[in-house]
């Protein structure tokens, strides 16, 4: 089967956030399983300055813009086993720093929507199945039901549309629909505006996003960003499939930056060893103090206002050490700053990203906080576990799905949840965690049973398969 995913970002080559993640490891996955697999993204520039000397250019040719001719150019190379084929045009992506919040994204990732489909027809390599993956692709099945619909050679195309995260629609005013090469047409429009998302759910052959209850949240108002009337037309057709992660790439038995690498056999002292290097880094007292690690955007999504006014008591008490690594709303960021310098040594804060950093916290923590309010899938709380480290989640999206709440008289359990979304809920659930820390035996046995959940991409990449197929006989 030929399968071609078309995304914006992807590691190790861009990254904003998790699509990245995704679209650098399922591919991987369906090649090594004997798949034909590319993964087509825009070359920006992060991408031609460390990889462009190792691509080889295979076709150049324009498409039309409106009034004017774009020039596209074809470049390949191969990465774990994946064609990795990059849109060059440097006026769109190429003489860009970021990848988002230009004033013409939407022309931008129209262009780019226009070339893939282009670069089909001049190569004549058609897919099976066309992956795309949120707001930035979902103009490419309106063009093939439009524009394309009478080529025989995109007949038997399918396209699934990927949703990673309803919050990112990709609307713009109707002006840009010259250079979209559009008409006017209400599978494009939603509220008055051009809205890529809403044009790939409506077009799209199948529709799925990230996590099992993030698919069920999507039907209701509260979470579903005004999309859940869009997507109750598609009912039949949506599906959700949890994300995994590259067990090879998360591994702390090789992992080259932690302090010590450690597997089931050694998994205790690895902890201890890792969590001595990270309180001696951030010059935090006490290793022995349960220790709390963050690494997230700090926005409200993300759950940080509940966390306000919650952590103040147990750092009073001397209860607990806290680490975090994000970045994000200035007035999330001037709290957490603010606690670190009423609590030195208590609490250490890193405004920023650091992939090496974030490694060295999933393995040294012994909880990882994610309270998100919603949360289609989140990667962190599958990687802490992982690295052995407790999950303390809200019973949302992907992470009521990933994480099996705590049990203290059974003794079931992978983590710690809460359902309310509420300080107090938060609180309590803190309150189960910090006492199965001091119940030695229980703790060992739970950070056993994380480190060996399996949350790598086999069993996603086989539904996925098994979906594929199921469309190819349609």
């Amino acid at each position: 089967m030929r399968i071609v995913f078309v995304g914006s970002e992807a590691t190790p080559f861009a990254k904003t956030g998790g699509l990245a993640d995704v679209l650098g490891s399922l591919p991987k996955a369906l090649a090594k399983r004997g798949h034909d697999v590319e993964l087509i993204l825009p070359m920006h520039r992060t991408i031609k300055r460390q990889f462009m000397d190792q691509t080889t250019q295979i076709d150049t040719f324009d498409i039309p813009v409106h009034t004017k001719r774009e020039y596209v150019g074809v470049h390949q190379l191969t990465h774990d086993g994946v064609c990795v084929t990059l849109i060059d045009n440097d006026y769109y992506f190429g003489a860009r720093d970021t990848l988002y919040g230009h004033y013409d994204d939407g022309e931008r990732y129209g262009f780019f929507n226009q070339a893939v489909l282009a670069m089909f027809g001049k190569l004549k390599n058609h897919p099976d199945i066309l992956h795309l993956n949120d707001w930035q692709t979902g103009m490419i099945p309106f063009y093939l039901a439009t524009y394309y619909e009478d080529d025989i050679a995109f007949k038997k195309v399918k396209t699934v549309f990927t949703i990673h995260n309803i919050a990112y629609q990709g609307h713009f005013d109707t002006g840009v629909l010259p250079y979209l090469n559009a008409p006017e047409d209400n599978r494009l429009l939603f509220d008055g505006h051009v809205n890529f998302l809403k044009t790939g759910i409506v077009t799209a052959d199948k529709v799925t996003t990230v996590s099992k209850t993030y698919a069920e949240e999507l039907m209701h108002e509260a979470y579903a960003e005004g999309m859940h009337t869009v997507l109750a037309l598609r009912r039949n057709d949506f599906l959700g499939i949890m994300n995994g992660i590259d067990l090879e790439e998360f591994d702390p038995r090789r992992d080259p930056a932690i302090a010590q690498n450690f597997g089931l056999n050694n998994y205790l002292q690895g902890k201890r060893e890792n969590k001595k290097n990270l309180v001696d880094a951030f010059n935090l007292i006490d290793e022995n103090t349960p220790l709390i690690g963050v690494v997230s955007r700090l926005t409200e999504a993300k759950g940080f206002p509940i966390v306000e006014g919650v952590l103040e008591k147990y750092l009073e008490d001397h209860a607990i050490r806290f680490v975090l690594l994000g970045s994000g709303d200035a007035n999330i960021e001037s709290y957490f700053d603010a606690l670190s310098r009423y609590y030195p040594g208590r609490v250490a804060v890193h405004f920023g990203y650091s992939d090496a950093l974030a490694r060295q916290i999933y393995a040294a923590s012994d909880f990882f906080l994610m309270p998100s309010r919603t949360e289609p899938c989140g990667l962190a709380q599958l990687i802490a576990m992982r690295y052995g480290t407790l999950p303390i989640v809200h019973e949302t999206g992907g992470l009521k799905d990933s994480v099996l709440p705590y049990n203290k008289y059974t003794h079931d359990g992978t983590g710690f949840s809460f359902f309310d979304y509420s300080r107090e809920a938060l609180g309590r659930v803190l309150d189960h965690a910090l006492e199965l820390y001091h119940d030695k035996k229980r703790h060992k046995q739970l950070m056993r049973r994380v480190m060996k959940e399996d949350f790598g991409w086999d069993r996603s990449a086989t539904r996925y398969v098994r979906l594929y197929e199921d469309m190819m006989e349609e």
